[in-house]
Order: structure tokens, then sequence, then C-alpha cells
């Protein structure tokens, strides 16, 4: 790696990583890591003009598509998208009902809103999830069997329109496992052939942009140091050395 990655949230260290917490939001080129993706939306916007015609591809154990509150996060969308991820994550709303101010954008709201706000552009859509959590506000959305996604991500990739969001939680990658702690339930193979696609079409230019999300919580994939330990071998492949500090 010739340049090093920048650290848009700096490292606070590994402490719980919930729906509005972020512990560290980092940057290289057009690829975002993060604990969870709650900052995914304001990274694709820098990439990606949502008003005009684009994709997406969602991997993750859930879909990130909470909408119980929808109608009031819309009221408090901003006037523009050219703020910075400070101004973003710091946007808040008040409950209804219950009078807390709480923050905007959450790890499970984020991508609701983006396919209220911008659905209409978007012209190719797949999730491949574990089915977990409120099914997307998308009619046109493709649902994947997760056996289908390392011999059919290229080929799904080349039939939308450019340019793609890739959007990766790695708790994906895990399944339930003993004590309430995950366990990584797909190989190391499954795992750098579907990267090894992203890094393809990230070099051609049909991925605009790639968000990562760790979601290192002891349920979903083990803790930080599974996590972190995926990341890295996620990261390599795609050509970039990180490490967390």
């Amino acid at each position: 790696m010739d340049t090093p990655g920048e650290w848009l949230v700096n490292f606070k260290g590994r402490n719980a990583s919930g729906a509005y917490a972020l512990n560290f939001l980092w940057k290289y080129s057009n690829v975002y890591v993060m604990d969870n993706h709650r900052a995914a939306m304001w990274c694709w916007m820098q990439h990606v003009d949502a008003r005009r015609p684009h994709s997406l591809f969602h991997i993750d154990r859930h879909y990130d598509a909470l909408q119980s509150q929808l109608n009031e996060w819309l009221a408090h969308m901003p006037s523009a998208w050219d703020l910075s991820i400070n101004d973003y994550l710091t946007l808040t709303y008040k409950v209804p009902d219950f009078g807390d101010v709480v923050p905007l954008f959450g790890w499970g709201n984020y991508l609701s809103i983006c396919l209220a706000l911008f659905g209409k552009k978007i012209a190719s859509c797949y999730f491949a999830t574990h089915g977990d959590g409120d099914k997307p506000n998308c009619k046109r959305a493709n649902h994947v069997n997760m056996w289908e996604v390392p011999s059919n991500l290229d080929y799904w990739l080349n039939e939308g329109p450019s340019p793609w969001i890739m959007n990766i939680d790695l708790d994906y990658f895990f399944c339930e496992g003993e004590s309430d702690r995950a366990q990584r339930m797909l190989a190391d193979g499954y795992i750098d052939r579907c990267i090894d696609v992203v890094r393809q079409k990230m070099q051609d230019g049909t991925i605009a942009v790639t968000t990562i999300a760790l979601t290192p919580t002891d349920n979903f994939t083990g803790g930080w140091e599974p996590s972190e330990a995926l990341a890295v071998r996620v990261l390599s492949g795609l050509g970039i050395e990180f490490r967390l500090p």
C-alpha cells in the first residue's frame, strides 16, 4: 500500500458497538471500514450521485431497513448532502411519544432511509442476507441465496448498471454458536472468491464505493478479535493493508 488510509473518525477503542455508537471510520480511496454501518450512507454520497441511476449490493446478516419511524426520519433529512461526517453523525430527531432525542442514523435504519429517498434511482438492487429484520422498502430488490453468491456475483454486477454501491457486513459470514458467541460458518475460500470479484469490479470502475462493517459483537461475529481478523483478510484481498491500533 503506497498511500496510508485516513481516519475520518479516530479509533476510540474496542468498545461496545451498538445502534448509534461508532468507534471508528477509516477510509482508503473508495473503501470505507467501520465497526458498524451507521456511517455507510454518508460514505456512499461521497462517490455516487444518488439522484442519478445507480445500483446497490447488500451483503449482511441483516436487512438494515428498519421502517418503524420512517416518516419521522425523512422529516429530519438534511437539505443537502455536502455535509461533513461529523455533521452527519450528529443529526438527531425526537422520538414521538417518548421525547428522547436520539441520532437520526443508526445501523438499522440508514438503508431504509436511503431507499426511501433514492430508491427510484436504484436500477439494480441485490440483498444477500440471513433474512433478519424488516424487509427492504424496495419492490425491485432481488433476494439471493447464500450459496449462489460466490459463483454469481460477477454476473450480477455485470448485469446491473454502474455505478455500484457494495455494502458488506462481516456478520454475514458468521452464525450462532455456543454460549451466545457467534462463530464463522463460511470458509475462507467462499470469502476469498467473493472479495476477488469485488476487487476486480473496483478496478474496472463497476463498483464506485465499498463500505465494510465489522459488527464486533459477541452474538454476531464473536467479538472484536474474530471480526478484526476477518477484516484484515477481506481488506488484504482488496489489496489494502488494514490494522486497528
